[in-house]
């Protein structure tokens, strides 16, 4: 006979610490597709990422204050939004001091560009 394996019940999980985790993903995924080679895509995909990588450290900040005051699960979830919205910002930023550091080696490649693009 096998035994039994009882679970604890869990609470309810905080919607805040959802959301933190999502954005999170969300940013990372965004920041990602920000390094496919097709031009243009840092225009739309680089401040989304930044923007739901600020969501995702704002929403797990006051999820570890609500879940600290009311005991509902999600912390985990909290830390993941934390964990992943800082490491998305401090990529992000890393990201732009690189292409600051390279624009006067990168500037003729995009005038190249734009004259296919628009003769």
């Amino acid at each position: 006979m096998q035994p039994i394996i009882e679970f604890a019940p869990v609470g309810p999980v905080n919607r805040r610490a959802v959301i933190s985790a999502v954005a999170a993903l969300l940013a990372a995924l965004a920041l990602a597709l920000d390094l496919i080679p097709v031009p243009l895509t840092f225009l739309v995909c680089y401040p989304t990422s930044v923007l739901l990588a600020i969501i995702a450290l704002v929403t797990g900040i006051a999820a570890l204050i609500q879940i600290r005051i009311t005991g509902e699960a999600g912390r985990g979830l909290a830390w993941i939004g934390l964990g992943v919205g800082g490491v998305t910002i401090l990529a992000a930023a890393c990201a732009l001091a690189v292409g600051i550091a390279l624009w006067p080696h990168v500037r003729s490649l995009v005038e190249q560009f734009w004259a296919r693009v628009w003769p």
